[in-house]
């Protein structure tokens, strides 16, 4: 009888110790989980501020643009939007300079398709284009004029073969004379392989 009291005492002290056992377990891997949460959350967004809700805006003919825009979303998030024009331009570039040299000397702008967003929802916009002839493309300054900017945060980026963007910046300086336009990222032939890099330190200087 004092053999089955004690074998009987032993399972509950041993299934005790063991119930003891794996909630210790499942308290480590809590704590574990927090901190890899915490670390998660820390990396996200690393070196760059809070841009609050963004819209990403831009022009691309030749992809390049849109490879930016994409890069851009990636690290900031928000919604993008893609200008197309109502008459697509040609494939051949000459033949578009061709075409963008007569608007520009007319002083006309090409039909964009209509597209709904109420900008009162963001708190910075993105705006990208690639440079023609110096200048952004007139499909950008076409939905500039179809949007009311004004106290708008606008942070322009360009890409080009290899023009500086001083005289875009210029250009956009006195189209959005009535928004609060940021610094500038230009983008070249030369730095597409190096375009997360520059995005990133780009919106760390812009953000901070």
């Amino acid at each position: 009888m004092k053999k089955l009291i004690w074998l009987l005492a032993a399972v509950i002290f041993l299934g005790a110790c063991g119930l003891g056992s794996s909630n210790s377990d499942e308290t480590s891997t809590d704590e574990s989980d927090s901190q890899a949460s915490e670390q998660s959350e820390a990396k996200k967004g690393e070196g760059v501020g809070d841009m609050g809700k963004s819209l990403i805006v831009y022009y691309s003919l030749t992809e390049n643009t849109k490879a930016v825009a994409e890069e851009i979303q990636k690290q900031v998030g928000g919604e993008i939007l893609r200008i197309e024009t109502v008459e697509p331009y040609p494939e051949v570039y000459d033949e578009v300079l061709d075409i963008v040299r007569d608007q520009r000397e007319a002083d006309e702008l090409p039909e964009i398709t209509k597209q709904e967003v109420d900008l009162s929802e963001y708190d910075h916009i993105f705006l990208g284009t690639p440079i023609w002839f110096g200048e952004p493309a007139l499909p950008v300054d076409k939905w500039i004029s179809e949007n009311d900017l004004s106290n708008k945060s606008i942070y322009p980026f360009f890409t080009s073969g290899s023009s500086s963007i001083n005289e875009s910046m210029s250009h956009y300086g006195e189209l959005l004379d009535q928004s609060t336009l940021g610094e500038g990222l230009g983008i070249t032939s030369s730095d597409r392989s190096n375009t997360s890099k520059l995005v990133k330190d780009w919106l760390t200087e812009i953000a901070n």
